[in-house]
């Protein structure tokens, strides 16, 4: 399903938050992108769907936006989180068709950023190409890094770097170490981790029980990155086993 309203939409508070946007769109142009009207999504509305034309890129300017694959059983992987500052479509560069979907998770508002206008700056600008070509090579490291992951570890030590990403990407300061920035569902983590939400839910409750994380229904998830680091490292020291 997909909103039609479109409002106006306020400049950035803080432009420290659109810190990918402002490798690529310097100066000025970061500014008039932060003043166009934005899309609004309501918590599970599409920006986009598999299969749709692929005209343009798009900027978080708030909330929070999924972006996933489906398999042909219906089964659903989350290949990223983008929060406010963060660019996604850029995956149909080259080929001008969606691959995957872009969902809110949350109410969100995003601004559409038209290829000619990301081409022409590319063109013009040596610092902003290097800038953009950084970006994507940092992404297709992340998506080997997580191929690896999902092809040799263990489904708790995935949970776990999930967690810590989350936390290092999405983390704000509490009293008791760091809570995940966004309410987080379950079945979200484990479409991340390619794992059943049941088996999250244990692994969940596990670490939980452990003392290395804690929350609440419909709460945001707290955890320790420090104790939980040091859980992951003893989980690969006994998946590896002893030297030699």
């Amino acid at each position: 399903m997909r909103p039609s309203h479109r409002g106006p939409m306020t400049g950035f508070a803080d432009h420290a938050r659109c810190a990918v946007l402002s490798t690529l769109f310097r100066g000025k142009l970061c500014e008039q992108l932060a003043q166009r009207p934005a899309r609004r999504l309501a918590i599970g509305h599409s920006c986009y769907l598999v299969g749709d034309p692929a005209r343009s890129v798009f900027l978080v300017r708030a909330g929070l936006v999924k972006t996933s694959v489906l398999a042909q059983s219906g089964d659903e992987l989350i290949l990223r989180l983008h929060k406010p500052g963060e660019v996604f479509g850029e995956l149909c560069f080259c080929t001008g068709k969606r691959h995957e979907q872009a969902v809110a998770l949350e109410p969100s508002e995003v601004v559409e950023i038209p290829f000619d206008e990301l081409i022409g700056r590319l063109r013009t600008d040596a610092q902003t190409l290097f800038d953009f070509l950084s970006i994507v090579c940092d992404r297709l490291a992340e998506a080997y890094e997580r191929l690896q992951s999902m092809s040799l570890d263990l489904t708790e030590e995935r949970l776990v770097r999930t967690l810590l990403k989350l936390a290092d990407e999405l983390g704000q300061s509490a009293p008791d170490g760091l809570a995940i920035g966004h309410y987080i569902k379950q079945q979200d983590l484990a479409q991340i981790v390619a794992a059943r939400r049941e088996v999250v839910s244990t692994l969940l409750n596990q670490l939980r029980q452990r003392g290395l994380v804690s929350y609440h229904r419909k709460g945001r998830i707290r955890l320790n990155p420090g104790s939980l680091q040091s859980h992951l490292d003893d989980i690969v020291a006994k998946r590896e086993g002893p030297e030699g």
